[in-house]
């Protein structure tokens, strides 16, 4: 397979990461990816929506998030895009520090990066663009990867 888009947009509500996650698997399962990297795709990209959801969009229903899928030459890229201010990836709070270990949110980002080769953020003045890519080293070899 050479290259795959997909664009889905996801209205910001309660069930939007639930909604992300079902459509999410559906595409990446047409990549025909080993369990454990379309896995490491899934939980990434759903805490960038979680993220968009809650922190970007505020929880504003009026706002949607974009999520974008794509693959090319053995990569898979995954933007989530809000459409929110912004943030300063850079005086976020260490989640690892003794006095955030127990909080209740504050590492989707780190889940992020460990998953992850890398983890970019955009900001445009439309709103918040987190890029995730993930190199494939693996594919499910039973079946054909040119039926999509």
């Amino acid at each position: 397979m050479a290259q795959f888009n997909e664009h889905i947009v996801i209205r910001t509500r309660s069930t939007s990461v639930r909604e992300a996650e079902t459509r999410l698997k559906s595409v990446l399962r047409k990549l025909r990816l080993s369990d454990s990297e379309e896995h490491d795709l899934l939980v990434a990209s759903s805490e960038a929506v979680n993220n968009a959801v809650s922190h970007g969009n505020k929880n504003n229903q009026t706002k949607n998030v974009t999520v974008d899928v794509g693959y090319v030459e053995n990569e898979v890229t995954v933007s989530v895009e809000d459409e929110g201010g912004g943030f300063n990836p850079d005086s976020l709070p260490d989640p690892l520090s003794p006095e955030n270990l127990l909080k209740p949110s504050g590492r989707g980002i780190l889940i992020m990066k460990s998953l992850m080769d890398t983890v970019d953020f955009e900001f445009t003045s439309r709103g918040t663009r987190t890029v995730l890519k993930k190199k494939i080293h693996q594919r499910r070899e039973h079946e054909k990867v040119s039926d999509i």
